[in-house]
């Protein structure tokens, strides 16, 4: 066959190339929803494949996702299941950035977490990493960073992600391309692995991030069965506009 007639042609309509989406997820915000659904198992969540699954309705691929936390050194046991988690995230491709805890002279107060997410997602769009940011916090103050990334990061997206049963600030939302809450579904999708591979060996999932006994990973369950719902379903995903 000719070469020529393996070639659409020129005037043949061309799919869009896939948008470049990084995503910058606040862990504290997260934490707590998923804490408060008593669905333990999603605290082992690879944010990786979170912001794959966030990228695939809208065309993008996934090139940078970035985890924003602190180390609850003041809590031993807390401190070592955050240590594992952390590193199963490096170990799938995720960076992690450390703030710290403060204690104001009543209770420890974490830091930077915010600040870290904010400036992450700054200057990343500057340097051009990314055609969509993915910003998961549901925490008004980052309606700063959203405003910023309008006046600032013309022609980019920003996409604003609410964790479970948080609404997306209504301060937040005038300044985005598309919104919507977490559902817990979509996250059970994201449960890793008991071990983790890392680099340097095995990375253990916590106990206290085991599933119950009847619990089936989505990937696993026959087709209909859903498995045992959560106490409380949070939204489902769905784009707000």
């Amino acid at each position: 066959m000719p070469e020529s007639a393996s070639q659409p042609p020129p005037d043949a309509p061309r799919a869009p190339a896939p948008l470049r989406a990084a995503i910058y997820i606040d862990g504290f915000n997260l934490y707590y929803p998923i804490h408060e659904s008593g669905m333990h198992q999603l605290k082992w969540t690879n944010l990786w494949k979170l912001g794959e699954l966030i990228c695939e309705p809208h065309n993008a691929t996934l090139v940078k996702a970035v985890f924003c936390t602190a180390l609850p050194k003041h809590y031993p046991d807390k401190h070592g299941r955050h240590v594992t988690f952390n590193a199963a995230q490096r170990a799938n491709g995720v960076t992690v950035i450390l703030g710290h805890h403060l204690y104001d002279g009543e209770r420890w107060n974490e830091k930077q977490t915010d600040i870290n997410v904010a400036l992450s997602l700054i200057v990343d769009g500057l340097e051009d990493v990314y055609d969509v940011a993915i910003l998961v916090s549901a925490d008004s103050d980052q309606a700063a960073t959203a405003k910023m990334f309008a006046e600032k990061l013309k022609g980019k997206k920003l996409l604003a992600v609410s964790p479970p049963e948080r609404p997306v600030s209504d301060k937040v939302k005038p300044y985005v391309w598309k919104s919507f809450t977490l559902g817990l579904p979509l996250l059970e999708r994201c449960v890793m692995n008991a071990p983790v591979m890392g680099k340097t060996g095995l990375i253990n999932r916590p106990k206290e991030y085991d599933p119950p006994a009847d619990w089936v990973h989505p990937d696993d369950r026959a087709k209909g069965k859903p498995g045992k719902p959560p106490k409380v379903w949070s939204k489902a995903y769905k784009a707000e506009k």
